[in-house]
């Protein structure tokens, strides 16, 4: 609603003075008459109020009327009419006036009326309808249609009531934007209450208090976004859950919502950067695309941006330094393979074309035709002098200009070469010996030279190996020595020669053994009498090298274990004759040392059990006259046998009885008898 300006203060004053002194006794003039049902008040639309009578000047014509006609009536009759008259017109006025102040009109529009003349009823009225709107613009209306009414004015405890009540509206409407995360316009909203009202001092200290709470959302906001920035998700979340204690709802419900968001997708990118770091760490590249990809997918406004920015610098680096060693390496097909792969983000377009030049020049220059090389020289040209890769454009075309000759010839020399006799394999040696050494294609015809002599020497080498082996089939040492002979024809830098001298070793292990075995039949028949001297002596004229030698080797231990097992058994025997603990004790260390290879290895633990438990059996005899000897007979039962741990249970005990522990009575009745002692004194 659109309520007419005031007008100034000062032009105001006669006037307001001069309505007041009216309120009393204006009246409508037609008190039935309703007003206008359209309560919007239009600016600057000023329409007079309708003119009213005044209920005084009836009273006194009225008065005057009754006193002419009653003009011959005594003085004290007079008298009491006139009083009659006095109180009912004081009477009137009095509720006339209460009734205008207390019941507001209702029937005058608002929008009609005429503000320099309009009494302070007419005022109020006005703007306790304008406040009914319960928006800024009716509340500040209210507020200065009353506002200019001097502050002697009857009415003014009714008014500042009031205007404190629309103020306390207006920071209420500013309280809701503040709320809903609208600072600024809250502030403007508060600051529209004029600074003359008392509600001043209100209005600064809720502008101060709303400013301090957004300041601390915005710190706590800030700490969250810090710790986002360090990838610390559980500091992130502890500040994000101090929003919810903050006052302001703006702050603690959506700025929190955001927070929370704002981490989760914070977590999830961070989990995309890991992975893609691990896979540039890798150095594929497949892997370095993907990473490049993900991080490129980073948005600028994200915490990880600049995490996916460093990522994007190592992934660009890296796969520019292998493209580069593919060019180096002239692997056209695997710079072929990376160039269409190139993610835009790197914004390397312009090397990506001359890239791709390359890959295909190189690529037509590896067929090995004349027209694949033409192709190539073809599309190398189409570098610009400015590209970086020129020089070494032109640098390809030379050296491909010159391999058209050297692949006319190679072409020629393989057609030659498919024919297979050594007569071909010689006129294709002849066509690449054509190429010139410093031409680009010579090491490729020298290598095809070498493999077409090879060819030619397989072919005059096949037969000698075969009539060897033809040679070898008599099976005896006459056909392998033959065998042999021949194999040896063929010279070392054949093909064949591997083969012909594994053969060579075959036959040459098939004459040893037929020579050896009679030598080895000779020491078994030894060893089956138990000469194992002799069988050793024998055996031992098998020479290292030859083919029985290890199975010669094999016997000879094991005859000399029986040789040993023998010795062992027998000294120790002797030993455990003399029946003293000591011999017995060094005939258990010396029958140990027998092969349990041989055939005494089974005498050995039985042995060693018997005599452990012996030199027991003599320790205990002992213990009747000395312990001190049955301990040291004890001592030499040696570890690992049955007797020694009870040997030394019993050692245990005779020292016990040796040094007995002495007596001690228990602590308990020491520290009774000392109370007693000292209860006594």
């Amino acid at each position: 609603m659109a309520i007419d300006k005031d007008p100034k203060k000062s032009g105001l004053d006669a006037m307001s003075n001069e309505s007041d002194a009216k309120i009393d006794s204006d009246k409508p003039r037609h008190p039935n008459q309703a007003f206008s049902k359209d309560n919007n008040l239009q600016k600057n639309l000023l329409i007079p109020v309708t003119p009213q009578t005044s209920s005084i000047g009836s009273a006194a014509e009225r008065t005057k009327s009754t006193t002419t006609r009653k003009q011959k009536r005594s003085w004290w009759q007079m008298w009491q009419i006139w009083g009659l008259v006095l109180v009912l017109c004081s009477g009137g006025i009095g509720y006339g006036a209460m009734t205008t102040l207390l019941k507001l009109p209702k029937t005058q529009s608002c929008s009609k009326v005429f503000w320099p003349f309009a009494s302070a009823s007419i005022r109020l009225y006005c703007a306790q309808t304008a406040a009914e709107q319960k928006n800024v613009e009716g509340l500040l209306s209210a507020i200065n249609l009353v506002a200019v009414l001097p502050n002697n004015h009857p009415l003014r405890p009714e008014i500042n009531r009031n205007i404190n009540r629309w103020a306390t509206s207006i920071l209420a409407i500013g309280e809701e934007e503040f709320q809903a995360g609208k600072l600024e316009q809250a502030i403007a909203t508060a600051k529209k209450i004029p600074s003359r009202l008392s509600a001043k001092k209100l209005v600064d200290k809720k502008i101060a208090t709303w400013k301090s709470i957004w300041s601390d959302g915005e710190e706590t906001y800030r700490q969250v976004e810090d710790k986002l920035r360090e990838a610390d998700w559980n500091g992130a979340f502890s500040a994000a859950v101090l929003l919810t204690d903050n006052p302001n709802k703006y702050w603690a419900t959506t700025k929190y919502e955001e927070s929370i968001n704002n981490i989760n997708i914070a977590q999830e990118e961070n989990a995309s950067l890991n992975k893609a770091q691990a896979q540039i760490s890798s150095g594929q590249i497949d892997g370095l695309i993907l990473a490049i990809e993900k991080a490129a997918d980073i948005d600028s406004k994200s915490y990880a941006y600049d995490q996916a920015q460093e990522i994007i610098a190592q992934g660009k680096e890296k796969l520019v330094a292998i493209i580069e060693q593919s060019i180096e390496d002239r692997d056209w097909q695997q710079l072929l393979r990376i160039t269409g792969r190139v993610p835009r983000s790197l914004k390397l377009q312009k090397r990506v074309k001359d890239w791709q030049i390359l890959a295909n020049a190189g690529s037509s220059a590896q067929l090995d035709t004349v027209f694949g090389i033409e192709d190539a020289i073809e599309e190398i040209d189409k570098l610009g002098k400015k590209s970086e890769y020129y020089d070494l454009g032109q640098k390809l075309a030379s050296r491909w200009e010159k391999e058209i000759d050297d692949v006319r010839h190679l072409t020629k020399a393989r057609d030659f070469a498919r024919t297979g006799t050594i007569a071909a394999l010689n006129k294709a040696i002849t066509e690449a010996r054509l190429i010139p050494d410093a031409n680009p294609r010579y090491q490729e015809a020298s290598g095809e030279i070498n493999q077409w002599r090879k060819q030619i020497q397989t072919i005059e080498d096949q037969p000698i190996l075969n009539r060897a082996k033809e040679l070898a089939y008599g099976n005896n040492v006459n056909a392998w020595t033959r065998a042999i002979a021949e194999a040896n024809l063929i010279s070392g830098n054949s093909p064949l020669h591997k083969e012909a001298q594994d053969n060579v070793r075959t036959w040459r292990a098939n004459i040893e053994r037929i020579k050896d075995q009679p030598i080895l039949d000779e020491a078994e028949a030894f060893a089956y009498d138990d000469n194992y001297t002799a069988a050793i002596r024998t055996a031992q004229r098998i020479s290292s090298g030859r083919a029985l030698y290890p199975d010669a080797q094999s016997k000879i231990a094991r005859w000399q274990a029986e040789i040993d097992g023998e010795r062992y058994l027998e000294e120790a025997y002797d030993l455990a004759d003399r029946g003293t603990p000591e011999a017995l004790a060094s005939a258990i260390r010396v029958i140990r040392q027998v092969p349990r290879s041989s055939s005494y290895g089974n005498e050995v633990i039985p042995s060693v059990e018997d005599w452990s438990a012996e030199i027991l059996d003599q320790a205990r005899e002992a213990s009747d006259s000395s312990l001190e000897e049955a301990i040291a007979i004890a001592k030499q039962i040696p570890s690992g046998t049955t007797s020694y741990t009870t040997a030394q249970g019993e050692i245990k005990i005779w020292r016990i009885r040796l040094a007995p522990e002495p007596v001690v009575p228990p602590t308990f009745k020491l520290d009774k008898q000392k109370k007693e002692r000292e209860r006594d004194n």
